[in-house]
Protein backbone atom coordinates (compact mmCIF):
# COMPACT_ATOMS: atom_id res chain seq x y z
CA UNK A 1 0.00 0.00 0.00
CA UNK A 2 3.22 2.40 0.33
CA UNK A 3 3.95 2.02 -3.21
CA UNK A 4 0.07 2.76 -3.62
CA UNK A 5 0.10 6.22 -2.16
CA UNK A 6 3.55 7.06 -3.40
CA UNK A 7 2.69 6.24 -7.37
CA UNK A 8 -0.90 7.32 -7.26
CA UNK A 9 -0.18 11.07 -8.08
CA UNK A 10 1.61 10.07 -10.88
CA UNK A 11 -1.37 9.05 -12.55
CA UNK A 12 -3.01 12.68 -12.64
CA UNK A 13 0.40 14.56 -13.73
CA UNK A 14 0.98 11.80 -16.42
CA UNK A 15 -2.26 12.31 -18.38
CA UNK A 16 -1.13 15.46 -20.23
CA UNK A 17 2.43 14.72 -20.37
CA UNK A 18 2.88 12.74 -23.29
CA UNK A 19 -0.16 13.72 -25.38
CA UNK A 20 1.10 17.95 -24.74
CA UNK A 21 4.59 17.05 -25.77
CA UNK A 22 3.33 14.85 -28.69
CA UNK A 23 0.34 17.22 -29.91
CA UNK A 24 1.52 20.55 -28.81
CA UNK A 25 2.75 21.56 -32.27
CA UNK A 26 0.31 19.98 -33.86
CA UNK A 27 -2.59 21.63 -31.67
CA UNK A 28 -0.98 25.21 -32.61
CA UNK A 29 -0.23 24.97 -36.11
CA UNK A 30 -3.55 23.49 -36.80
CA UNK A 31 -5.96 24.75 -34.26
CA UNK A 32 -4.14 28.30 -33.48
CA UNK A 33 -2.73 28.40 -36.99
CA UNK A 34 0.92 29.56 -35.39
CA UNK A 35 3.55 29.30 -37.99
CA UNK A 36 5.65 25.97 -37.69
CA UNK A 37 9.07 27.64 -36.81
CA UNK A 38 7.55 29.80 -34.80
CA UNK A 39 5.95 26.89 -32.38
CA UNK A 40 9.67 25.36 -32.15
CA UNK A 41 10.68 28.88 -30.83
CA UNK A 42 8.23 29.05 -28.14
CA UNK A 43 9.02 25.25 -27.41
CA UNK A 44 12.68 26.06 -27.14
CA UNK A 45 12.89 29.13 -25.55
CA UNK A 46 10.08 28.09 -22.95
CA UNK A 47 12.38 24.54 -22.00
CA UNK A 48 15.39 27.36 -21.41
CA UNK A 49 13.61 28.96 -18.82
CA UNK A 50 12.36 25.42 -17.90
CA UNK A 51 16.01 23.97 -17.71
CA UNK A 52 17.46 26.60 -15.80
CA UNK A 53 15.00 26.21 -13.17
CA UNK A 54 15.92 22.19 -12.77
CA UNK A 55 19.32 22.50 -10.67
CA UNK A 56 17.61 25.36 -8.82
CA UNK A 57 14.78 23.40 -7.48
CA UNK A 58 17.36 20.58 -7.39
CA UNK A 59 19.09 22.71 -4.40
CA UNK A 60 16.38 23.81 -2.96
CA UNK A 61 14.89 20.30 -2.20
CA UNK A 62 18.37 19.25 -0.81
CA UNK A 63 18.45 22.72 1.35
CA UNK A 64 15.60 21.19 3.39
CA UNK A 65 14.34 24.76 4.23
CA UNK A 66 10.79 22.95 4.46
CA UNK A 67 8.71 20.01 3.38
CA UNK A 68 9.06 18.47 -0.18
CA UNK A 69 5.22 17.99 0.37
CA UNK A 70 4.96 21.79 -0.06
CA UNK A 71 6.66 21.52 -3.38
CA UNK A 72 4.32 18.79 -5.08
CA UNK A 73 1.35 21.06 -4.15
CA UNK A 74 2.72 24.08 -5.77
CA UNK A 75 3.66 22.06 -8.52
CA UNK A 76 -0.04 20.69 -8.64
CA UNK A 77 -1.03 24.11 -8.98
CA UNK A 78 1.19 25.61 -11.10
CA UNK A 79 0.23 22.65 -13.49
CA UNK A 80 -3.28 23.21 -13.46
CA UNK A 81 -3.47 26.62 -14.14
CA UNK A 82 -1.01 26.71 -16.66
CA UNK A 83 -2.92 23.55 -18.74
CA UNK A 84 -6.19 25.76 -18.59
CA UNK A 85 -4.85 28.94 -19.92
CA UNK A 86 -3.21 26.84 -22.92
CA UNK A 87 -5.82 24.11 -23.60
CA UNK A 88 -9.45 25.50 -23.04
CA UNK A 89 -9.18 29.38 -24.06
CA UNK A 90 -10.98 29.17 -28.16
CA UNK A 91 -8.74 32.10 -29.00
CA UNK A 92 -5.06 32.39 -28.64
CA UNK A 93 -3.17 34.68 -31.20
CA UNK A 94 -0.09 36.20 -29.53
CA UNK A 95 3.30 33.92 -28.86
CA UNK A 96 3.81 35.46 -25.52
CA UNK A 97 0.82 34.13 -24.07
CA UNK A 98 1.47 30.47 -24.97
CA UNK A 99 5.28 31.20 -24.11
CA UNK A 100 4.59 32.46 -20.87
CA UNK A 101 1.91 29.73 -19.49
CA UNK A 102 3.85 26.94 -21.77
CA UNK A 103 6.65 27.84 -18.98
CA UNK A 104 4.50 27.97 -15.86
CA UNK A 105 3.35 24.42 -16.80
CA UNK A 106 7.21 23.03 -17.40
CA UNK A 107 8.01 25.09 -14.29
CA UNK A 108 5.13 23.33 -12.33
CA UNK A 109 6.00 19.84 -13.56
CA UNK A 110 9.49 20.37 -12.16
CA UNK A 111 8.88 21.72 -8.79
CA UNK A 112 6.88 18.92 -8.69
CA UNK A 113 9.17 15.57 -9.84
CA UNK A 114 11.84 16.64 -8.09
CA UNK A 115 10.89 16.45 -5.06
CA UNK A 116 8.40 13.75 -5.81
CA UNK A 117 11.46 11.51 -6.90
CA UNK A 118 13.62 12.21 -3.82
CA UNK A 119 11.02 11.19 -2.19
CA UNK A 120 10.96 7.79 -3.35
CA UNK A 121 15.10 7.53 -2.67
CA UNK A 122 14.08 8.09 0.94
CA UNK A 123 11.13 5.44 0.75
CA UNK A 124 13.34 2.06 0.01
CA UNK A 125 17.01 1.07 0.28
CA UNK A 126 17.02 -2.10 -1.12
CA UNK A 127 18.47 -2.92 -4.93
CA UNK A 128 15.45 -4.78 -6.39
CA UNK A 129 12.91 -2.85 -4.43
CA UNK A 130 13.97 0.45 -5.37
CA UNK A 131 12.88 -1.24 -8.77
CA UNK A 132 9.80 -2.38 -7.59
CA UNK A 133 9.10 1.28 -6.17
CA UNK A 134 10.25 3.17 -9.78
CA UNK A 135 8.19 0.33 -11.75
CA UNK A 136 4.87 1.01 -9.41
CA UNK A 137 5.42 4.95 -10.54
CA UNK A 138 6.29 4.45 -13.64
CA UNK A 139 2.69 2.35 -13.76
CA UNK A 140 0.72 4.59 -12.60
CA UNK A 141 2.29 7.01 -14.92
CA UNK A 142 1.81 4.97 -17.93
CA UNK A 143 -1.72 4.12 -16.60
CA UNK A 144 -2.63 7.95 -16.93
CA UNK A 145 -1.23 8.05 -20.74
CA UNK A 146 -3.29 5.01 -21.68
CA UNK A 147 -6.67 6.43 -20.21
CA UNK A 148 -5.99 10.10 -21.40
CA UNK A 149 -5.36 8.25 -24.87
CA UNK A 150 -8.53 5.91 -24.58
CA UNK A 151 -10.90 8.45 -24.22
CA UNK A 152 -11.15 9.17 -27.74
CA UNK A 153 -11.12 5.83 -28.62
CA UNK A 154 -14.74 5.98 -26.40
CA UNK A 155 -16.14 9.04 -27.22
CA UNK A 156 -14.64 9.87 -30.90
CA UNK A 157 -12.75 13.06 -29.60
CA UNK A 158 -10.56 15.24 -31.87
CA UNK A 159 -7.60 16.26 -30.80
CA UNK A 160 -8.86 19.86 -29.61
CA UNK A 161 -11.55 18.05 -27.65
CA UNK A 162 -9.33 14.99 -26.39
CA UNK A 163 -6.61 17.85 -24.92
CA UNK A 164 -9.46 19.77 -23.36
CA UNK A 165 -10.85 16.76 -21.40
CA UNK A 166 -7.19 15.89 -20.43
CA UNK A 167 -6.96 19.24 -18.74
CA UNK A 168 -9.68 18.17 -16.36
CA UNK A 169 -9.01 14.52 -15.63
CA UNK A 170 -5.56 16.11 -14.74
CA UNK A 171 -6.78 18.10 -12.50
CA UNK A 172 -9.51 16.10 -10.55
CA UNK A 173 -7.40 13.52 -10.49
CA UNK A 174 -4.32 15.35 -9.71
CA UNK A 175 -6.39 16.75 -5.97
CA UNK A 176 -7.45 13.00 -4.80
CA UNK A 177 -3.54 12.08 -5.92
CA UNK A 178 -1.87 14.89 -4.04
CA UNK A 179 -4.34 14.26 -0.91
CA UNK A 180 -3.24 10.80 -0.73
CA UNK A 181 0.09 11.32 -1.07
CA UNK A 182 0.24 14.03 2.13
CA UNK A 183 -2.24 11.94 4.28
CA UNK A 184 -0.36 8.93 3.99
CA UNK A 185 3.61 8.88 2.87
CA UNK A 186 5.46 10.10 5.84
CA UNK A 187 7.57 13.19 5.66
CA UNK A 188 11.71 12.25 6.06
CA UNK A 189 12.78 15.62 6.01
CA UNK A 190 14.91 16.97 8.37
CA UNK A 191 14.22 19.25 11.01
CA UNK A 192 16.85 21.86 10.14
CA UNK A 193 17.90 22.38 6.95
CA UNK A 194 21.25 21.17 5.08
CA UNK A 195 24.28 22.69 3.87
CA UNK A 196 24.93 22.18 0.60
CA UNK A 197 27.38 23.93 -1.43
CA UNK A 198 26.00 23.77 -4.99
CA UNK A 199 29.76 24.19 -6.51
CA UNK A 200 31.34 21.85 -4.62
CA UNK A 201 28.62 19.20 -5.42
CA UNK A 202 29.24 20.11 -8.71
CA UNK A 203 32.71 19.60 -8.67
CA UNK A 204 32.24 16.03 -6.74
CA UNK A 205 29.68 15.06 -9.44
CA UNK A 206 32.25 15.44 -12.10
CA UNK A 207 34.35 12.90 -9.91
CA UNK A 208 31.50 10.56 -9.72
CA UNK A 209 32.31 8.33 -12.92
CA UNK A 210 29.83 5.90 -12.29
CA UNK A 211 27.29 8.92 -12.66
CA UNK A 212 28.88 10.26 -15.86
CA UNK A 213 28.70 7.21 -17.61
CA UNK A 214 25.11 6.95 -16.74
CA UNK A 215 24.14 10.35 -17.57
CA UNK A 216 25.68 9.87 -20.95
CA UNK A 217 23.78 6.90 -21.88
CA UNK A 218 20.55 8.72 -20.70
CA UNK A 219 21.42 11.99 -22.53
CA UNK A 220 21.68 9.77 -25.60
CA UNK A 221 19.02 7.81 -25.23
CA UNK A 222 16.74 10.71 -24.51
CA UNK A 223 17.48 12.13 -27.80
CA UNK A 224 16.70 9.04 -29.17
CA UNK A 225 13.07 9.28 -27.45
CA UNK A 226 12.57 13.08 -28.05
CA UNK A 227 13.21 12.91 -32.22
CA UNK A 228 9.96 10.17 -32.39
CA UNK A 229 7.87 12.50 -29.83
CA UNK A 230 7.91 15.38 -31.48
CA UNK A 231 7.33 14.10 -35.00
CA UNK A 232 4.84 11.41 -34.37
CA UNK A 233 2.15 13.48 -35.37
CA UNK A 234 3.81 14.03 -38.56
CA UNK A 235 4.76 11.00 -39.52
CA UNK A 236 1.37 9.53 -38.96
CA UNK A 237 -0.02 12.26 -41.02
CA UNK A 238 2.47 13.09 -43.65
CA UNK A 239 4.41 10.30 -44.06
CA UNK A 240 1.64 7.45 -43.81
CA UNK A 241 -1.00 9.71 -44.59
CA UNK A 242 -3.19 9.46 -41.66
CA UNK A 243 -5.66 11.61 -39.62
CA UNK A 244 -6.70 12.10 -35.94
CA UNK A 245 -7.81 8.58 -35.24
CA UNK A 246 -4.44 6.55 -36.31
CA UNK A 247 -2.88 8.74 -34.25
CA UNK A 248 -4.70 8.28 -31.24
CA UNK A 249 -5.48 4.48 -31.99
CA UNK A 250 -1.69 4.10 -32.34
CA UNK A 251 -0.58 5.61 -29.28
CA UNK A 252 -3.47 3.81 -26.94
CA UNK A 253 -1.95 0.33 -28.48
CA UNK A 254 2.26 2.22 -27.64
CA UNK A 255 1.16 2.86 -24.18
CA UNK A 256 -0.75 0.18 -23.80
CA UNK A 257 2.12 -2.08 -24.39
CA UNK A 258 4.30 -0.12 -22.13
CA UNK A 259 1.63 -0.62 -19.08
CA UNK A 260 1.50 -4.50 -19.25
CA UNK A 261 5.64 -4.42 -19.88
CA UNK A 262 6.11 -2.80 -16.30
CA UNK A 263 5.96 -6.17 -14.25
CA UNK A 264 7.84 -7.72 -17.34
CA UNK A 265 11.02 -6.05 -16.90
CA UNK A 266 10.88 -5.41 -13.31
CA UNK A 267 10.73 -9.77 -12.81
CA UNK A 268 13.65 -9.75 -15.20
CA UNK A 269 15.42 -7.44 -13.51
CA UNK A 270 15.08 -9.65 -10.47
CA UNK A 271 17.02 -11.88 -12.48
CA UNK A 272 19.25 -10.51 -14.74
CA UNK A 273 20.14 -7.03 -12.94
CA UNK A 274 18.95 -3.49 -14.06
CA UNK A 275 21.87 -2.89 -16.66
CA UNK A 276 21.57 -5.79 -18.11
CA UNK A 277 17.47 -5.68 -18.79
CA UNK A 278 17.78 -1.89 -19.75
CA UNK A 279 20.25 -2.72 -22.39
CA UNK A 280 18.10 -5.60 -23.96
CA UNK A 281 15.61 -3.07 -24.25
CA UNK A 282 17.37 -0.47 -25.74
CA UNK A 283 18.72 -2.84 -28.72
CA UNK A 284 15.51 -4.46 -29.04
CA UNK A 285 14.33 -1.21 -29.49
CA UNK A 286 16.78 -0.21 -32.16
CA UNK A 287 16.40 -3.69 -33.92
CA UNK A 288 12.14 -3.24 -34.60
CA UNK A 289 12.10 -0.01 -34.92
CA UNK A 290 14.20 -0.58 -38.36
CA UNK A 291 10.63 -1.78 -39.77
CA UNK A 292 9.50 1.60 -40.06
CA UNK A 293 11.50 2.08 -43.70
CA UNK A 294 10.16 -0.73 -44.51
CA UNK A 295 6.07 1.05 -44.52
CA UNK A 296 4.11 2.36 -47.29
CA UNK A 297 1.26 4.84 -47.09
CA UNK A 298 -1.52 3.47 -45.33
CA UNK A 299 0.74 0.86 -43.49
CA UNK A 300 -1.09 1.40 -40.70
CA UNK A 301 -0.89 -2.42 -39.20
CA UNK A 302 2.91 -2.99 -39.28
CA UNK A 303 3.19 0.54 -37.92
CA UNK A 304 0.80 -0.20 -34.85
CA UNK A 305 2.73 -3.32 -34.57
CA UNK A 306 6.03 -1.76 -34.43
CA UNK A 307 4.25 0.83 -31.65
CA UNK A 308 3.47 -2.19 -29.62
CA UNK A 309 7.31 -3.31 -29.65
CA UNK A 310 9.11 -0.25 -29.00
CA UNK A 311 6.14 0.85 -26.53
CA UNK A 312 6.77 -2.34 -24.56
CA UNK A 313 10.48 -1.27 -24.49
CA UNK A 314 9.66 2.28 -23.27
CA UNK A 315 8.59 0.18 -20.33
CA UNK A 316 12.33 -0.27 -19.45
CA UNK A 317 13.56 3.56 -20.06
CA UNK A 318 10.95 4.22 -17.62
CA UNK A 319 11.53 2.24 -15.01
CA UNK A 320 15.48 1.41 -14.73
CA UNK A 321 16.96 5.09 -14.80
CA UNK A 322 15.24 6.30 -11.45
CA UNK A 323 16.11 2.77 -9.74
CA UNK A 324 19.67 3.16 -11.00
CA UNK A 325 19.93 6.70 -9.86
CA UNK A 326 19.18 5.94 -6.53
CA UNK A 327 21.28 3.45 -6.21
CA UNK A 328 24.60 6.28 -7.70
CA UNK A 329 23.29 8.27 -4.78
CA UNK A 330 24.14 6.03 -2.55
CA UNK A 331 27.84 6.08 -3.60
CA UNK A 332 27.78 9.91 -3.74
CA UNK A 333 26.81 10.39 -0.06
CA UNK A 334 29.62 7.13 0.49
CA UNK A 335 31.66 8.77 -1.37
CA UNK A 336 31.82 12.40 -0.57
CA UNK A 337 29.57 12.12 2.34
CA UNK A 338 26.68 14.69 0.79
CA UNK A 339 23.07 13.54 0.44
CA UNK A 340 22.13 15.12 -2.70
CA UNK A 341 19.21 13.19 -4.56
CA UNK A 342 17.49 16.63 -5.39
CA UNK A 343 20.30 17.23 -7.82
CA UNK A 344 20.88 14.05 -9.13
CA UNK A 345 17.07 13.45 -9.67
CA UNK A 346 17.20 17.00 -11.56
CA UNK A 347 20.38 15.86 -13.70
CA UNK A 348 17.37 13.42 -15.16
CA UNK A 349 14.99 16.28 -15.45
CA UNK A 350 17.52 18.34 -17.28
CA UNK A 351 18.99 16.22 -19.68
CA UNK A 352 15.46 15.43 -20.67
CA UNK A 353 13.95 18.88 -21.15
CA UNK A 354 17.41 20.31 -22.94
CA UNK A 355 17.70 17.15 -25.46
CA UNK A 356 13.71 18.52 -25.91
CA UNK A 357 14.87 21.78 -26.51
CA UNK A 358 17.39 21.42 -28.88
CA UNK A 359 15.45 19.09 -31.16
CA UNK A 360 12.13 20.91 -31.10
CA UNK A 361 14.21 23.87 -32.28
CA UNK A 362 16.40 22.08 -34.80
CA UNK A 363 13.29 20.01 -36.03
CA UNK A 364 10.82 22.75 -36.42
CA UNK A 365 13.65 25.40 -38.00
CA UNK A 366 14.53 22.97 -40.47
CA UNK A 367 11.17 22.07 -41.49
CA UNK A 368 10.24 25.92 -41.30
CA UNK A 369 13.09 26.68 -43.86
CA UNK A 370 12.15 23.74 -45.97
CA UNK A 371 8.54 25.48 -46.51
CA UNK A 372 6.15 23.11 -44.20
CA UNK A 373 2.41 24.45 -44.61
CA UNK A 374 -0.57 21.96 -43.59
CA UNK A 375 -2.78 23.23 -46.00
CA UNK A 376 -0.20 22.32 -48.72
CA UNK A 377 1.16 18.64 -50.10
CA UNK A 378 5.11 17.89 -48.57
CA UNK A 379 7.68 17.88 -51.01
CA UNK A 380 10.40 14.93 -50.97
CA UNK A 381 12.91 16.93 -49.28
CA UNK A 382 10.14 17.23 -45.92
CA UNK A 383 9.15 13.92 -46.67
CA UNK A 384 12.60 12.75 -46.52
CA UNK A 385 13.68 14.69 -43.29
CA UNK A 386 10.60 13.26 -41.44
CA UNK A 387 11.71 9.67 -42.26
CA UNK A 388 15.22 10.28 -41.08
CA UNK A 389 14.44 11.96 -38.27
CA UNK A 390 12.13 10.15 -36.99
CA UNK A 391 13.61 6.74 -37.69
CA UNK A 392 17.32 6.69 -38.38
CA UNK A 393 18.43 9.07 -36.14
CA UNK A 394 16.68 7.53 -33.27
CA UNK A 395 18.19 3.68 -33.98
CA UNK A 396 21.86 5.08 -34.44
CA UNK A 397 21.25 6.71 -30.74
CA UNK A 398 19.76 3.91 -29.26
CA UNK A 399 22.35 1.80 -30.21
CA UNK A 400 25.08 3.63 -29.34
CA UNK A 401 23.55 4.00 -25.63
CA UNK A 402 23.50 0.21 -25.03
CA UNK A 403 26.92 -0.09 -26.24
CA UNK A 404 28.06 2.61 -23.61
CA UNK A 405 25.79 0.64 -20.95
CA UNK A 406 27.31 -2.36 -21.29
CA UNK A 407 30.77 -0.78 -19.77
CA UNK A 408 28.43 -0.04 -16.64
CA UNK A 409 29.64 -1.64 -13.77
CA UNK A 410 27.28 -1.88 -10.49
CA UNK A 411 25.31 -4.51 -8.85
CA UNK A 412 23.37 -5.97 -5.83
CA UNK A 413 26.65 -6.74 -4.22
CA UNK A 414 28.51 -3.77 -4.21
CA UNK A 415 25.42 -1.68 -3.47
CA UNK A 416 24.93 -3.41 -0.08
CA UNK A 417 29.07 -2.88 0.17
CA UNK A 418 28.39 0.78 0.22
CA UNK A 419 25.53 0.85 2.37
CA UNK A 420 27.50 -1.32 4.80
CA UNK A 421 29.60 1.70 5.15
CA UNK A 422 26.72 4.48 5.30
CA UNK A 423 24.13 2.39 7.46
CA UNK A 424 26.58 0.41 9.87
Amino acid sequence: MRNFYYAFPAFAFSIPTFPVMIMLPAFLEEVHRFEIASVGVLIFFSKIIDIITDPIVGWLNDKNFFSRKIYLILGGIFCGVALSQIFLKENISHEFFIFFWLSILYFGWTIFQIPYLSIGYDLEKNFFQRTKLSASREFFILLGLFCSLGLPMIFELSNHDLLKNIVYLAIFFGLIGLSIFCIFIPNEIKKKSRKVNFFKTLKNLKNNKPLIKILVVLTINSFANVFPMILFAFFITYVLGGDDQNRQITLFYYFLFSLVSVPFWTKLSKRLGKKESWTISLFLSAVFFILVFFLNFGDFTLFILVSCITGFCLGADLIFPPSIYADLNDIHREKFKEDISGIIFSLTTFINKISFAIVSIVVFGVLGILGFDSEKPISFEIKTFIIISYALIPILLKILSGCILTKFKFDEIDLQKVQKKLYT
